[in-house]
């Protein structure tokens, strides 16, 4: 599904905010998600709809990533009830019988027009080498949509919801695992959960190869936002934490072999990712580090270390950084072709850390988080 308007939203100068949210099972009764018991009551599916609704009206972000999304339809609706003109869902849920679904899907919204929007797939050639089934696909597909910014232009922008950590396999898979009891309750939540990890860290290296394929066509911005099921540090996330390592052995390109080491590192970081979060801190310490120097007093500068990042989800009473916004080296500010700098970032967690029952109940069990970014001059 795809909606545009032909007006434009008014321009708020050269800042602008983008938001990731897991919606958590946005579906309009009398559909049910999963089970055929899980379906909301109009006085609940009413509340789900003010949450969200006030959390936007708030915070005015100009560009939404929703994960969990059963009801495209009905998002569209009230996006646009907000004020924004253009949203893309470009998949549906599948439908398990009657009015029982499974599969959210992803979708955006954006005060600005979306000039373009495609479903990403993963290369089949890549599929093969790397000893996956030829039919592999992605647990949920990712979205990209390009998104044409006031004064910074177009900027590609993917939604993701990376396959879960829950086990990938079920009893319908695999019948007789040769176990019975608690060894086969456990056999199977060991290799059922490797089985989500191949999945989600196949999906990760796949991606980032289609990725790095449209920024070579492009060569424009992108962001990269969404659920991922884990957190950065993770092996698993190789393909988007930031953690290259070069070997001058493992270089076969000829132009790419004769650089210098600064030049080198250039180049590659045009093709890598940033974590959104950690370019607000490192900007927020050099400002902090930019006014000890100016008025030459420690003591004017806040020296407290900053706070440790917020989670994003909760598994008990164990929190867990799992939503993220990553950024291309355009909005890196230590880097060359650098177009814009993050300016703020936020997670916004009081539903989970403090929630009032009767405003969060019908919420969502993730927090939303928001990065701000102003062009540069």
């Amino acid at each position: 599904m795809q909606v545009n308007s032909t007006s434009s939203a008014p321009s708020p100068g050269l800042t602008f905010s983008v938001v990731s949210i897991n919606l958590f099972n946005f579906i309009e009764p009398p559909h049910a998600f999963y089970d055929f018991e899980n379906i909301y009551s109009d006085k609940q599916w009413q509340k789900k709809c003010a949450w969200l609704s006030d959390f936007i009206n708030q915070n005015q972000p100009d560009i939404i990533a929703f994960q969990e999304v059963f009801s495209p339809d009905a998002l569209a609706k009230l996006t646009q009830s907000l004020g924004y003109e253009h949203f893309v869902a470009l998949d549906l849920p599948e439908v398990v019988s009657d009015y029982v679904y499974r599969s959210p899907v992803v979708a955006i919204a954006s005060k600005y027009p979306i000039i373009d929007s495609v479903n990403v797939t993963p290369d089949k050639q890549w599929v093969s080498q790397l000893g996956l089934a030829e039919s592999f696909s992605f647990s949920r597909k990712p979205l990209r949509a390009t998104i044409q910014l006031p004064i910074f232009g177009p900027c590609d922008c993917y939604v993701i919801h990376l396959k879960s950590k829950r086990s990938g396999v079920s009893r319908d898979d695999i019948n007789d695992s040769g176990l019975h009891g608690g060894a086969d309750f456990v056999a199977r939540q060991v290799l059922g959960r490797w089985a989500s990890s191949l999945q989600r860290g196949s999906e990760s290296a796949l991606l980032c190869h289609q990725m790095l394929m449209r920024r070579q066509q492009s060569q424009q911005p992108f962001m990269l936002m969404g659920d991922f099921n884990d957190t950065m540090g993770s092996e698993l996330l190789a393909a988007f934490n930031h953690q290259l390592r070069v070997y001058r052995s493992d270089i076969e390109d000829p132009g790419l072999a004769k650089l210098g080491e600064t030049s080198l590192m250039a180049e590659l970081h045009q093709s890598s990712l940033f974590d959104s979060y950690e370019l607000f801190i490192a900007a927020t310490k050099c400002n902090a580090t930019l006014a000890q120097d100016e008025f030459e007093s420690s003591t004017l500068v806040d020296e407290q270390p900053h706070p440790a990042r917020q989670p994003t989800h909760y598994y008990g009473n164990s929190g867990s950084v799992l939503d993220y916004i990553l950024v291309s080296s355009e909005f890196n500010p230590t880097q060359q072709q650098n177009l814009a700098h993050v300016i703020d970032y936020q997670t916004f967690d009081r539903h989970l850390v403090r929630p009032d029952y009767d405003r969060d109940r019908d919420s969502t069990d993730h927090a939303p988080v928001m990065m701000s970014f102003r062009v540069r001059n």
